[in-house]
């Protein structure tokens, strides 16, 4: 069931999976990454659903302000977007893997506590079993 479709990015539920979807199709900028996030929690708190799948494998790099908008939506300790106890796994490509290792590498020391469960991944069908097989928390 396909929720919303532009021409840089598709949210969409997988019904049988249990799993509301992302996908970007190629770079945005903060007014779309913004419209693309927000869409995607309004499906996750519309139906209930605790497991999310991101895909940002033809997404480039966001700008400094984009980024930063985004992992302070993903670090809010507020519950009136992202539903606490959501498991997301995040899709990206090979590179982009390799810098978050090394960037967690140089700030390992700051502990994040965050309210969702985020796993990494570089290939879609390990991001896809991941879900399908971890469990969620009860609500």
């Amino acid at each position: 069931m396909s929720l919303d479709e532009t021409d840089k990015y598709k949210v969409w539920l997988d019904v049988s999976k249990g799993v509301a979807m992302l996908l970007w199709k190629r770079d945005v900028g903060l007014a779309d990454c913004q419209q693309g996030i927000h869409e995607l929690f309004h499906l996750i708190k519309a139906n209930n659903i605790q497991k999310c799948f991101i895909n940002t494998s033809n997404r480039g790099s966001l700008s400094a302000e984009a980024e930063e908008w985004e992992l302070n939506i993903l670090q809010s300790d507020s519950s009136l977007l992202v539903p606490k106890g959501l498991q997301l796994a995040l899709v990206m490509s090979e590179k982009k893997y390799e810098e978050l290792i090394h960037e967690y590498s140089l700030n390992r020391v700051c502990k994040v506590n965050l309210p969702i469960t985020i796993n990494y991944f570089t290939q879609i069908d390990e991001a896809i079993d991941w879900l399908e097989n971890e469990p969620t928390t009860p609500l």
